[in-house]
């Protein structure tokens, strides 16, 4: 477990891994982020995850944002995943109800982020699901300021990654889910239409099935094979 505590109530970051198949290298802290190095999977890949949380002012982000080009710069070989709340956004449409009109401080905060990404050399993930991450208590403003930004490696490794926003509960924040679509998440489930019971040799033909397979061992296996097989003739 890595941590850095809250200032009163903000600024607090927690990251947790499970240790059955990753284990920690080493950990860095400081001033709005906590990075981990782990060992992930049977393969060992070196992976570094930085969990970030951002404050308001411009120069405690510009200061955040370089702190993490050196950290990324120094440790270097591995895959990367930079994830949290960034408090910035890109271009002004990532922000809806304030300050829709580009100020000179807004753009300039915008220039600095983009020249960050370049420097880090991640890509920044464009969100899936709802296109806000944070949202006002009354719903009229709402901005994508919460970010995940990936290495080229990082893909590579697991293949197709994005970026979902959750809904959110209690917090005016969005939870991200980052998913990587080439995963093996076990067999297809069985899904039932209704208009087969219109056929009316569809109920024969279930029981004809059922009766015929056979299996052996675990109920479970059993169960999910006779289904595969029942599938099968349905689609004959």
């Amino acid at each position: 477990m890595g941590f850095s505590p809250s200032v009163g109530n903000s600024g607090g970051i927690l990251s947790i891994w499970r240790k059955s198949n990753s284990s920690i290298i080493f950990s860095l802290t400081g001033d709005g982020f906590v990075c981990v190095c782990l060992e992930w999977g049977i393969h060992k890949k070196r992976c570094f995850v930085v969990n970030v949380y951002s404050k308001c002012d411009l120069p405690t982000k510009r200061k955040l944002w370089e702190n993490l080009v050196l950290i990324k710069n120094t440790l270097r070989d591995g895959l990367w995943c930079v994830i949290g709340d960034f408090n910035a956004v890109s271009c002004s449409s990532e922000r809806r109800g304030v300050n829709e009109e580009v100020s000179s401080s807004m753009a300039l905060e915008m220039n600095f982020y983009n020249s960050f990404l370049v420097e880090v050399e991640l890509l920044d993930l464009h969100p899936l699901g709802r296109n806000f991450t944070w949202y006002h208590p009354n719903g009229r403003a709402m901005s994508h300021i919460d970010r995940a930004l990936i290495s080229e490696g990082w893909s590579s490794c697991w293949g197709s990654t994005s970026l979902w926003v959750l809904p959110r509960s209690i917090s005016d924040h969005c939870p991200l889910l980052l998913k990587s679509g080439d995963l093996d998440w076990g067999p297809k489930p069985f899904r039932f239409n209704n208009y087969w019971l219109v056929n009316r040799k569809f109920k024969k033909l279930v029981e004809e099935v059922w009766r015929r397979q056979r299996g052996e061992g675990w109920m479970g296996v059993v169960l999910k094979n006779k289904l595969k097989g029942l599938k099968e003739e349905i689609r004959v």
